[in-house]
């Protein structure tokens, strides 16, 4: 089918019916068109969020969905409901105007009661990931798909090293091989583990074809015999012939060509062949050195040619006995190889099978078993029916990210929407398809377009400012093929009407599109690659301070405050870029922080922390204790560790620490083992003082979190170890496992492209986007591709494919590079610094010249294939970039790369209050019960008691000569007085102050405060306490003495169900709301939420949160103004606690109050100071002293709502 032509998606308007595309270029505004489509779905078609399909590929994204989806029915109810702010929001406006077209008969009340019920019935909501969706198909309809009623979803990782293992013992250990295949496996690296990856990758690409040597069918006999004796003799010859042969050499250099024979490459060969000679056979020789041409070979009589008219170098039998070996070793090679093959083929071929007999079996599924399970049953035929049941189950269906679909997910959906004009929504950027190693495969992503019935673009920019759009769109724009492969076509994008945040720098004239041209040497030629990648490192770290500097002067500002540290990203590729930023800017004084994709497990701290647990497990084996003892947390030097030999006591001492931690794991569990370990050893002292150590810490805190949570499933401390050490060779990792940031505090982030996908920053660097070293290709023996077809292609050996197979494989990944690189260069709103320009390796340009930055502004006449086999001179290559920014110089400069060196930044004061030791974080049970006091301070216990006050503080000044003995201000201090005032005011009877004195004496038996001399004040001072906080008139008129009984709750206790309660999603919706963000001590909460509200009352028809706290602020009223409260809530985080009780307290009415409506029904929250509170003390405005109240909009209460519906692999 041909592509239909893209046009502009006007959401509100375009047909809802059969398959249609929708690309999305970076900064669109992708999630609010999917949300105008959505409930367009549910109000246009009249459907129920049950019954449209939402699909993205990962957890953090199903959660972010659910929870603007949500924001948006919220923002849409109080539209309807003629509240004037939600009428004013531009997609609000759109969206209602459509729906109220005549012909489409919807009118407010019916919307409304639709809205209204799509919000009730919400936590039903179809959004799930691709996983998720296959596994609710499954299980919703059991009998449609033929799958048994219950399975264990489970980690297949063990099964496929049992398979693997099994198969190596049978074929490999058993000596069943051809003479020569185990030394060949052997020699090329081949182990069980190396084998566990290939069937991985095989069982992650089922529809892969595999493509094998043709010789693989053919009898082939190495002949192993012929090669030990060629190795027999060489070895022979040069053991006792070693001198003799290498003087022959060396008086004949000479006369041999220069460009290969000098007296370092002769030395060069020499050392291989004291390898060759040492190995115990031909095949476990050093491969690289016997086969490398420019290495052993050397040495043979085939290379010793002279040059033409002179004498050969005298002759000797090892110049013919080495060539004679290379031939046979050659020879036999290629023949063991074959053996090898087909090997491999038939792990590959039957590994699979016996996966799925295995997982049957034992009842277990995968999580990519329910993709091949739900795509077996509906393109098998097996199940006919399904496809229709699932149509009837989702009638529309929104896949987000489609990008990254591969095969499978993509047959799964044309299966059940591609007959039919049931609505199918593909939204995605083809161009932002940077995920092959996931397994995504942009050419399933072509293909459905082919097979849209619309195609639409979003063509209007919300991200960018002006300036940089404009030099963005000349940059892509200026190649026709810009992103190399057909059917991938830039299309410029408009300034959209988003507002931008102001930006101005008033300390330098800068471009939106900054370009600094990489110099050349002292000599005219370009840089060594070294220096150009440390010269252009420098050189953005000192405008990056620059720029922190002139924020805090106020030269550099955004939306009218200074610019800050982390308004500023790196962008880098690799972790070793990252690594060379951080220094570069520590240099400078400039704190720094790194966020990427990477797996924890991946990191130099999961291989310590392996060796740790090795030493723990076998204290006595003295190889893993010396191995622990070498990791940078255990701090012992090589001289330390020799050391030991000779001194049994301190050996016998550390021996006995050791043993004690493994006891203390076997009795008390990992993670009390590790904080122990920890503490005796001083490790955090040892880490924190390295220009890392903060990350190093997080990466040890992350590790043992990881470890108690696996902890939960395995058997023993031995089978944890393995579990590590599966981890640590296991590809990527899940959210779970991927890098942390070390803190939450104004830094500059340095960002992996890769992680940097769908977020922005107001200036970005990318520093080393000039590096056109390839990196490594992947697949090693093997390669990936595809067919003219678009045909996924796994090709091993020397196959042949079909003519242009392998050259479009090179334009294939070159092109998914220049995809990174739009990803990469489409982050920034206001400015853009990039690094270009050539640099050397071994006096050689050319590998700068295939840098893939460089294909934007080259000549357009000039195929991919060709550009990326052609060569350029740096003189080239500086021509394309000045004439790129001659053409665009309104908004690009092209500049040398600065070369002042940085002004370091002066460290700014820190606060002495705020520099308090803090409590060393707890790791939590996989599934547990939390409070406010453990998501903010680390506190995890499963009776989540009630959240109280600070603990006792030392009085900032003394009280007052004046100030009464009585005086309520005179009450003890601390946890158990803050407990003794709660009790006064959960029994205390508001309305019969004859009942006081016994509540005051009740309180004060339950929770007695240190307070000896003052025994007989305390009654007293409760009683005038109760009298001026009941008698006070708070915000909104309320008097609580005048609150019947029936209309408060005192002490109202709350659980939250809590399946997957991110911090980071925590964090980012008080963010975008504007709010402080408080420390969050946990990662993720899975579990409950348990809390007591300490009175929830009524008045005029709202439901208030009132807290009681016993902080001492002062002496005065002034102490008690709305300043000093302020800062008091905001050093406590009591906002977010009053949050958390106001979205218990919506949740309680939801559930429980008839005809509830937010907006009507739910009032704010309010934090009492009591010490502080009496009715004469007032604040200059009128408003009562010691008085904190807060009414945060019903938009922010639902969206903190919607985190607690998130959940995992759904």
């Amino acid at each position: 089918m041909t592509a239909v032509t893209a046009r502009p998606l006007d959401v509100f308007a375009c047909p809802l019916d059969g398959i249609a595309l929708v690309e999305a270029s970076a900064g669109t505004g992708k999630t609010w068109n999917l949300c105008g489509l959505f409930l367009r779905l549910l109000l246009e078609r009249r459907l129920e969020v049950q019954q449209v399909l939402v699909v993205t590929f990962t957890n953090a994204a199903t959660a972010e969905l659910r929870e603007r989806i949500r924001a948006r029915l919220v923002d849409v109810l109080a539209a309807l409901d003629g509240r004037p702010a939600a009428l004013a929001d531009p997609f609000v406006a759109g969206l209602l105007d459509a729906l109220r077209r005549p012909e489409l008969g919807l009118d407010d009340a019916e919307m409304r009661a639709r809205v209204a019920r799509a919000l009730q019935t919400f936590d039903e909501a179809a959004i799930f990931t691709i996983h998720g969706f296959c596994q609710r198909a499954l299980a919703d309809a059991p009998f449609a798909s033929a799958m048994p009623l219950r399975q264990e979803l489970a980690d297949d990782g063990a099964l496929v090293r049992e398979i693997v293992f099994d198969f190596w013992r049978r074929h490999v250990a058993a000596d069943t091989l051809p003479a020569g295949v185990a030394e060949l496996l052997l020699s090329r690296g081949d182990t069980p583990e190396a084998w566990v990856e290939l069937v991985r990758r095989r069982i992650a690409k089922p529809l892969a074809r595999l493509v094998w040597p043709a010789v693989l069918d053919e009898p082939v006999a190495a002949d192993t015999t012929a090669l030990e004796r060629a190795f027999d003799e060489a070895r022979r010859l040069w053991r006792t012939e070693r001198e003799t042969v290498l003087a022959a050499v060396h008086e004949a250099l000479p006369r041999l060509p220069a460009n290969r024979y000098k007296p370092d490459s002769v030395a060069t060969a020499a050392r291989c062949w004291d390898e060759i000679a040492a190995a115990p056979s031909a095949l476990l020789a050093p491969s690289d050195k016997l086969l490398d041409k420019g290495k052993a070979a050397l040495l043979g009589a085939a290379k010793l040619q002279p040059k033409k008219g002179l004498a050969p170098p005298a002759p000797h039998a090892f110049f013919e006995a080495a060539d004679a070996l290379l031939e046979a070793l050659a020879a036999a090679r290629a023949a063991l190889e074959v053996e090898r093959l087909r090997l491999v083929r038939r792990l590959l071929e039957d590994a699979p099978e016996r996966l799925r007999a295995l997982k049957r079996e034992r009842r277990v599924l995968a999580f990519d078993d329910m993709l091949q399970n739900l795509h077996e049953r509906l393109t098998g035929g097996a199940c006919p029916q399904l496809a229709a049941a699932l149509k009837a189950r989702f009638p529309a269906a929104l896949i987000d990210e489609f990008q990254d679909t591969d095969p499978l997910q993509w047959a799964i959906f044309e299966a059940v929407y591609g007959a039919g004009d049931a609505p199918l929504f593909l939204i995605g950027d083809p161009k932002q398809a940077i995920y092959s190693f996931r397994n995504a495969d942009l050419n399933t992503y072509l293909a459905a377009r082919r097979s849209a019935t619309a195609s639409w673009t979003l063509a209007q920019n919300q991200r960018s400012s002006e300036p940089l759009l404009a030099a963005l769109n000349g940059l892509f724009g200026h190649q026709p093929r810009a992103f190399m492969l057909d059917g991938l076509d830039y299309q410029p994008v408009g300034y959209g009407a988003k507002p931008r945040a102001a930006f101005a720098d008033r300390g330098a004239e800068r471009a939106a599109l900054e370009l600094w041209s990489l110099p050349r040497d002292d000599e005219g030629q370009p840089l060594a690659k070294s220096v150009a990648m440390a010269r252009a490192a420098e050189a953005c770290a000192a405008e990056i301070a620059r720029l922190v500097d002139a924020g805090r002067r106020g030269e550099a500002t955004l939306a009218g405050r200074g610019l800050a540290a982390g308004d500023i990203a790196v962008l880098v590729r690799s972790h070793r870029q990252g690594a060379r930023m951080r220094q570069a800017l520590a240099a400078l004084g400039v704190a720094s922080v790194e966020l990427s994709q990477a797996s924890v497990f991946a990191s130099r701290d999961a291989e310590d922390l392996e060796r740790l647990l090795g030493a723990v497990l076998e204290p006595a084996n003295a190889a893993r204790l010396r191995a622990a003892l070498a990791t940078e947390a255990m701090g012992f030097d090589a001289a330390r560790i020799a050391a030991l030999a000779d001194d049994e006591a301190a050996l016998a001492e550390l021996v006995q620490r050791f043993a004690a931690y493994r006891e203390t794991w076997f009795t008390r569990g990992v993670a009390v083992m590790l904080r122990r370990w920890t503490q005796d050893e001083g490790v955090a002292a040892r880490l924190l003082s390295r220009a890392d150590g903060e990350r190093r810490m997080t990466n040890w805190l992350h590790l043992a979190e990881c470890l108690q949570r696996a902890a939960e499933t395995t058997t023993s401390p031995e089978a944890l170890q393995r579990w590590l050490h599966d981890e640590r060779r296991a590809p990527g990792g899940d959210e779970e496992a991927q890098l942390r940031l070390e803190s939450d505090r104004n830094l500059v982030q340095i960002v992996t492209i890769h992680k940097s996908k769908g977020l922005e920053y107001p200036v970005v660097f990318c520093p080393f986007v000039f590096d056109g070293h390839a990196g490594p290709t992947g697949g090693g023996e093997s390669r990936e591709l595809h067919d003219a077809a678009g045909r996924q292609l796994w090709v091993f050996g020397d196959a042949e494919v079909e003519p242009g197979s392998d050259e479009r494989a090179k334009v294939e990944q070159a092109a998914e590079t220049l995809r990174l690189l739009y990803v990469a260069l489409t982050r920034a709103v206001h400015r853009l610094v990039l690094v270009v320009g050539p640099y050397a390796v071994r006096q050689s340009a050319a590998e700068s010249t295939k840098a893939l930055l460089n294909w934007f502004v080259a000549d357009g006449q000039e195929e991919p294939a060709d550009w990326l086999k052609g060569k350029r001179t740096p003189e080239g290559l500086d021509a394309a970039w000045s004439a790129f920014a001659a053409t665009h110089a309104q908004t690009v400069a092209l500049r040398e790369l600065p070369a002042a060196p940085g002004t370091p930044l002066t460290a700014e004061a820190a606060d002495p209050e705020a520099i308090v030791a803090l409590p060393a974080p707890a790791v939590p049970p996989a599934w547990w019960i939390g409070s406010y006091s453990s998501l903010t301070q680390g506190l995890r216990h499963e009776g989540a008691a009630q959240d109280r006050d600070e603990a006792q503080r030392p009085a900032r000044r003394a009280a007052p000569a004046a100030l009464a003995a009585d005086d309520v201000l005179r009450f003890p201090r601390g946890a158990v007085a803050g407990e003794c005032l709660h009790a006064l005011f959960e029994h205390a009877d508001f309305a019969d102050a004859a009942r006081w004195p016994e509540a005051a004496a009740r309180a004060l038996a339950a929770h007695p405060p240190e307070a000896e001399a003052d025994a007989g004040r305390l009654a007293p001072m409760l009683e005038t306490l109760l009298a001026d906080v009941l008698a006070t008139r708070l915000p909104g008129g309320v008097v609580l003495g005048d609150v019947p009984p029936g209309r408060r709750l005192a002490e109202l206790e709350f659980t939250l169900p809590a399946p997957a309660l991110a911090a980071d999603a925590l964090a980012a919706v008080l963010r975008e709301a504007g709010l402080p963000v408080p420390p969050l001590a946990f990662g993720t909460l899975r579990g409950y939420l348990r809390g007591f509200i300490d009175l929830v009352f009524e008045h005029r028809g709202r439901c208030h949160v009132l807290d009681w706290k016993s902080n001492h602020l002062g002496w005065t009223a002034a102490d008690y103004g709305p300043e000093p409260v302020a800062r008091e809530v905001a050093a406590h985080g009591y906002q977010l606690q009053a949050l958390l009780y106001l979205v218990a307290l919506h949740r309680w009415q939801r559930a429980r109050r008839a005809g509830y409506d937010p907006e009507r029904h739910l009032g704010g929250a309010m934090v009492l100071f009591v010490r502080g509170l009496r009715p004469g003390w007032r604040n200059a405005d009128g408003s009562p002293a010691g008085v904190w109240a807060y009414k945060p909009s019903v938009a922010l209460i639902e969206r903190l709502s919607a985190l607690f519906d998130a959940v995992e692999n759904a």
